[in-house]
């Protein structure tokens, strides 16, 4: 595992009760045109048809944050959107990348090999020249159900991410705050959005939601943790799976450092893997 910074790397563990809003990779690759014709996707649908069997074609949108919070916006390549039969995973292949997202994660094993696949048909039927970046995001929206969370919110977030959020002054009165970190690695970089929010959730703009939840009046805070590498290189299947992996290890130490060890066994449930 590579450390980041000077956050101690951290085993793998399991999460009972994860507090998982959404996990998605995407790999982006230099433009092919033709998977914008309808025509030239039907190979591609029949190699994953099996796994993700329902398809859509969408409008591309693209989310922008502004001053006036996130904002979608159009753009001009079409996405194909491919579901499995459950609604847990879908696919989206677009002319510049392939992505896949999911709000029933498993572990990193299953969704490695779904993305291995998907990246697999597209160099198979499109033979893309190069992979110009990969990401691997999880976007964690811890939930403080409680009558006091200001209280859940100290017990659950490590004082040097939470910060004058958590400071005693400002603790009762704080009803939302948002903060972004971005950290630079020797051949990777990591995106950090995180802070409380009243209620609601960040994912709606990522994948509709399907069913009421009643989880969605309380506060939460948010831990959205993207890991990726931005370098043109040459297309190939090789390697994508340990680049991810290792973008797992990053990802899980950095939550592992930010949420504290208590609440992680007693309310999120670890089991050490």
């Amino acid at each position: 595992m590579r450390p980041i910074s000077k956050i101690p790397p951290a085993p793998r563990f399991r999460l009972r009760n994860h507090q998982l809003a959404l996990v998605l990779c995407q790999i982006r690759f230099s433009t092919v045109l033709r998977i914008n014709q309808d025509d030239a996707v039907v190979a591609f649908q029949e190699a994953i048809r099996h796994t993700y069997p329902r398809y859509a074609k969408q409008q591309g949108m693209t989310a922008l944050i502004t001053p006036q919070g996130v904002q979608e916006q159009a753009v001009a390549a079409a996405q194909h959107r491919f579901d499995d039969s459950e609604g847990t995973f879908t696919a989206t292949l677009s002319t510049d990348f392939v992505a896949l997202e999911t709000r029933g994660y498993a572990d990193i094993d299953d969704f490695v090999s779904r993305v291995v696949a998907l990246a697999t048909a597209v160099e198979e039927h499109y033979a893309p020249a190069e992979i110009q970046r990969v990401g691997l995001r999880f976007i964690n929206e811890l939930r403080l159900p409680g009558a006091h969370p200001s209280t859940e919110l100290r017990e659950a977030i490590a004082p040097a991410l939470l910060g004058a959020v958590g400071s005693n002054e400002l603790i009762d009165a704080v009803v939302g705050a948002q903060q972004i970190l971005e950290l630079a690695g020797d051949d990777s970089r990591m995106l950090v959005r995180h802070g409380l929010h009243r209620q609601g959730t960040t994912v709606d703009l990522l994948l509709e939601q399907t069913k009421p939840n009643p989880q969605l009046s309380q506060p939460f805070y948010l831990m959205d943790i993207d890991a990726f590498a931005e370098r043109n290189v040459s297309y190939s299947v090789d390697g994508i799976e340990t680049i991810l992996r290792e973008f797992n290890d990053d990802v899980r130490s950095f939550f592992a450092w930010g949420v504290c060890e208590d609440y992680r066994r007693n309310t999120l449930g670890q089991t050490d893997a």
